[in-house]
């Protein structure tokens, strides 16, 4: 693969206030993380009670609610939500489970019950809930009950169906010809064709093995781009070592104290952009704001730009895979006018059958789909800029 620009990873933290909505989607385990833990005996606690609310609306957001019964009010617990299938992948092995979680997800701990959790929106199919119990230090017990449920996929929207379909995205300058199909009605749309270009220049990279996931918002009708974690991999160019892969949104920094230029907004779940109806055939592609603190300036503005990009696991170097993409500002940091126009007929999205740098393709089995605790955007956590 060719490095068409390589960049250091200089993380700050930056307390983050995105524009546009609040997106709540599954998480890939980059951060947060705890120290592993000691082996553990797992064992249920069958008096516990956890069970499976339904779908609400809390302040106008659609969330799903986990209820928490029967637990002492001294006893400290994690409530861990998960999909059949990323379950399935633990064998049974209930201990290593728990591990995992407490690493990955210990974000959130609660003290006894009744507890009513929100969570964001899940995808149709069975789960898992699961309370983890803890010691006063934090330290898993072994302890945990469970509740398996199932979510039903709602009839798709009439607003939400309009989406579907083939589509010109275009900034004056790249355009790509990209496909939306149903992934979760009324919630999620499957991109395909995302920086993939006619006739593309030499050194482009045809990002022909991924899709990406966009979300549609009921109370709104809109249509967002979110940052998100696509795989991990094997790069053959990195002997081997294992990249993250990602779509994630970057601003240019104009700071004064601080080093001048593009920087990585690292973290998933961040919404990037929103497309809005103009006609049943166009759309204007928008890029949400942002309010970023970067060493002692602040930042305040709209993303650049959003595209492909991986982190080495090992060193957390950064690359991406193409030097452009459709963006929302040229170099002098003018507007782009970005829009989508429905293409008429079929349009066949290339998908390439050759393996990159000797790794299978790419597919949505490698999105992590994990149920993640609802949090108003003005209790969002601190995340991660990267300087390019």
């Amino acid at each position: 693969m060719k490095l068409d620009r390589y960049l250091m990873a200089a993380v700050v933290m930056a307390a983050v206030l995105t524009g546009c909505g609040t997106r709540v989607e599954p998480y890939h385990p980059r951060g947060n993380q705890q120290q592993p833990q000691k082996d553990i005996v797992a064992k249920e606690n069958k008096t516990w009670q956890i069970s499976y609310g339904g779908r609400k609306i809390v302040d106008g957001a659609y969330t799903e609610e986990i209820h928490v019964n029967n637990v002492p009010a001294s006893q400290k617990y994690l409530v861990s939500v998960i999909n059949r299938a990323n379950y399935a992948t633990y064998e049974g092995n209930v201990e290593e489970f728990l591990k995992y979680e407490h690493k990955y997800n210990s974000e959130h701990v609660y003290n006894g019950a009744p507890q009513v959790i929100q969570f964001g929106r899940f995808r149709h199919g069975t789960w898992y809930a699961f309370v983890i119990a803890l010691d006063a230090d934090n330290n898993l017990t072994g302890e945990y009950a469970y509740h398996k449920f199932t979510a039903e996929e709602e009839e798709p929207s009439k607003e939400y169906l309009s989406w579907l379909g083939n589509w010109t995205v275009s900034d004056g300058r790249i355009s790509y010809d990209i496909q939306l199909s149903q992934e979760e009605a009324n919630q999620v749309y499957r991109v395909d064709g995302w920086e993939i270009r006619d006739k593309a220049p030499s050194g482009w990279v045809q990002m022909d093995k991924e899709y990406l996931e966009a979300s549609f918002e009921p109370s709104d009708g809109r249509l967002y781009f979110i940052s998100q974690y696509i795989t991990t991999y094997e790069d053959d160019d990195l002997n081997g070592d294992k990249v993250d892969e990602l779509f994630l949104g970057i601003i240019d920094f104009d700071g004064v104290t601080e080093k001048m230029g593009l920087i990585i907004v690292e973290d998933e779940g961040i919404d990037l952009a929103y497309a809005e109806k103009d006609s049943d055939e166009s759309a204007t592609v928008l890029p949400c704001d942002i309010e970023l603190t970067i060493g002692k300036e602040d930042f305040k503005g709209k993303f650049f730009t959003m595209q492909y990009m991986y982190q080495e696991v090992k060193n957390g170097n950064w690359h991406y895979y193409n030097d452009d993409s459709v963006s929302f500002f040229d170099s002098a940091g003018s507007p782009l006018q970005v829009t989508m126009v429905r293409t008429k007929g079929e349009v066949n999205i290339p998908r390439s059958d050759v393996m990159r740098n000797g790794n299978a393709s790419l597919t949505g089995e490698d999105k992590p789909l994990r149920g993640k605790v609802y949090q108003p955007r003005s209790e969002r956590r601190a995340v991660k800029a990267v300087k390019l």
